[in-house]
């Protein structure tokens, strides 16, 4: 397993490309948690700090994952909740150790590796010209690496890390027996049969009081904030306005068209026709030897004179024998490459090959026809040429402004003045609520602009957004006016139905678990529905997955329903899309074996991938104990 891991340069899905989002400590000001030159350490693993600097790097772009996924809806609140911060620390701790172990192991990355992941990473290469060094160097500045040496180390140590973790869930064995069950699990099917108690339907008899409104608001002030608004100013490089500045020679499209004629021609075709007499390739010795007097016996047929395809029809075992043996013009490419080289290679027109043998057996060709290479002339492509090439540097142009426009950033103090300083214009924007920044033609093209309007705060440091089709987009947030809450007078009529709303789930919830106790009791769910006149649903033979039936309901019960035997009520209500539903298994249906040959090569690999990650769950958390592990909480508790 470790020869195998030295050894591997391939196959590193790059997680860490240019999602190391520019570090520029937007979120709650963490920043704000350094005084002076100190640097503390957050945590330590067997004596090596995890300082406050790395860890503020880190958590702050987990932070801008978690902002990006769910915009202005996350809070620090809710960071807090989902425990981001601990989920930080324990990552590097991880990531630490898992580098101890592959150094100790003996484990290198090979420069090679590096090297592939860089130059074949699209984000690194221009449009027609490959990797681009000048960009290259220009986007891991704005990822917050000081080199591209600096990079490609945390680079290095991400393949070596995912080789390892790799290796370990690779490791995993997985019994017929555990597919079979995996099979039943996910191919059983069942018939579910649910009363679902519908709130809506009953909101029209719920009366509310002006004293219940007044005590919901009082309650809920939480629901009742305005919309945190935004200043922003912004500068947008669109490669689309550049292109009115640019001008196409003749002598470039002469030039472009002399280095890309094979995208304007025609590839060379060959007209063949083929006899074959079909082999395994793992037949035995006897077995190909008969096919080999077979294909040998045709040979001498055609030397004889006898038209080839009369022999084709008498003796090949190709789809093609009818026709015979007529393939039809193909190029370099389209044919595996024994045949295509005697077709191209070894052949005139009218010329029969020796016995070729490939993948499917023996065979022998005959090339009927050539058709030359072709290749469109300047005059018909000329101004397709012309669009691309000013596609191109437009583009460039866009990039180049763009890194202007980030070196006058560093040294001037707003991005008024340092678009002044390279004659770029600046949209200025009033205060922009959500829906504002959405219909904005500029701030609402993009989610991630979107997204960046609504994390950054006032005083970060711009930065420079690269979208599609060279457009770069510089955001700069001059104040945030933050959510309130709103007076009584102007949310009444919401407050209203949201307390008619809540009262009706109430009452749905109570006719749900009245249900649910009659039904245990054994009064059939045809009796339900008319005793609390309440619709009855009855699912399609439905698979865990919710394949087989997509009615609404069915993905909220599911999961319960599956754990449910035959001929029994699932025991909880369960809410769902339509309503409160109570659920009971009509039929259980067991998966049908005919499918599991088809089957078979997913549900392994689907085992094998679920305890890889158990084994390697359980590998990192013996790993944690044979290694010293202190967290400092006082230092970790000032982010």
């Amino acid at each position: 397993m470790l020869e195998s891991m030295r050894n591997h340069t391939q196959g590193w899905i790059a997680k860490v490309i240019l999602g190391a989002i520019i570090l520029s400590f937007a979120l709650w000001g963490v920043g704000d948690y350094f005084t002076g030159n100190q640097v503390e350490t957050v945590a330590e693993v067997d004596g090596e700090a995890i300082l406050d600097v790395d860890f503020a790097t880190t958590y702050q772009r987990q932070l801008q994952t978690y902002a990006n996924m769910f915009g202005e809806q996350f809070t620090k609140e809710m960071a807090d909740q989902l425990g981001v911060k601990n989920e930080t620390i324990q990552t590097m701790i991880n990531r630490k150790l898992m580098l101890m172990e592959a150094n100790h192991m003996g484990l290198v990355t090979p420069d090679e590796a590096v090297l592939a992941t860089v130059q074949s990473t699209p984000q690194f290469r221009e449009q027609g010209k490959g990797f681009s060094p000048i960009r290259y160097q220009a986007l891991i500045r704005q990822m917050g690496f000081v080199s591209p040496r600096d990079y490609e180390n945390y680079l290095r140590q991400n393949i070596m890390i995912d080789t390892l973790q790799s290796a370990i869930v690779e490791s995993s064995r997985v019994s017929d027996e555990e597919v079979q069950a995996r099979f039943k699990a996910n191919f059983e099917k069942r018939v579910l049969m649910a009363l679902i108690v519908d709130p809506q339907s009953l909101q029209s008899t719920i009366e509310v009081n002006d004293d219940e409104a007044h005590d919901w608001y009082e309650t809920h002030e939480s629901l009742y904030q305005s919309p945190l608004k935004v200043v922003v100013n912004a500068v947008e490089i669109n490669a689309q306005d550049l292109m009115n500045e640019i001008s196409i020679s003749d002598a470039d499209i002469e030039q472009a068209y002399a280095e890309r004629q094979a995208e304007f021609g025609t590839p060379e075709k060959r007209k063949a026709a083929h006899i074959l007499v079909r082999v395994a390739k793992d037949a035995s010795a006897d077995v190909k030897q008969v096919a080999m007097d077979k294909i040998l016996k045709a040979k001498q047929r055609l030397d004889a004179g006898e038209d080839f395809a009369n022999v084709a029809k008498n003796i090949s075992d190709d789809v093609t024998s009818s026709s015979g043996g007529d393939l039809g013009f193909f190029a370099r490419g389209a044919m595996v490459p024994e045949f295509e080289a005697a077709a191209f290679d070894q052949l005139q027109i009218g010329e029969v090959s020796d016995v070729v043998e490939t993948q499917f057996g023996y065979h022998l060709v005959k090339l009927n026809e050539i058709q030359a290479e072709q290749v469109k002339p300047l005059k018909d492509v000329q101004d397709t040429l012309h669009d691309s090439l000013l596609a191109e540097k437009a583009e460039e142009e866009a990039f180049r402004l763009s890194g202007d426009l980030d070196n006058s950033l560093g040294m001037e103090d707003s991005l008024v003045a340092a678009a002044k300083a390279v004659n770029l214009p600046v949209q200025n924007f009033g205060a922009l609520s959500q829906d504002n920044v959405l219909a904005n033609k500029l701030l609402g093209s993009s989610k991630e602009l979107t997204n960046k309007v609504f994390s950054t705060m006032p005083g970060d440091a711009v930065e420079i957004v690269e979208l599609d089709n060279g457009r770069y987009v510089a955001l700069e947030v001059l104040q945030r006016i933050e959510p309130f809450t709103m007076d009584f007078s102007d949310v009444v009529k919401r407050v209203y139905e949201d307390v008619r709303h809540a009262q009706a789930i109430e009452q749905a919830q109570a006719i749900a678990d009245e249900a649910l106790k009659a039904g245990q009791a054994g009064k059939h769910i045809d009796g339900l529905a008319q005793q609390f006149s309440q619709a009855k649903f009855v699912s399609k033979p439905v698979r865990s997955s919710g394949e087989g039936d997509d009615a609404a309901w069915l993905a909220a019960v599911l999961p319960d329903a599956f754990h449910t035997p035959e001929g029994q009520w699932v025991g909880q209500t369960l809410p769902t899309a339509q309503g409160i539903a109570v659920v009971y298994v009509q039929e259980v249906q067991e998966a049908d074996n005919a499918l599991f040959a088809d089957e078979e090569e997913t549900l392994r690999t689907q085992v094998k991938q679920a305890k890889g990650a158990v084994r390697f769950a359980r590998w990192m958390s013996s790993l944690r104990d044979r290694h010293d592990i202190e967290i400092n909480e006082r230092v970790l508790n000032r982010f």
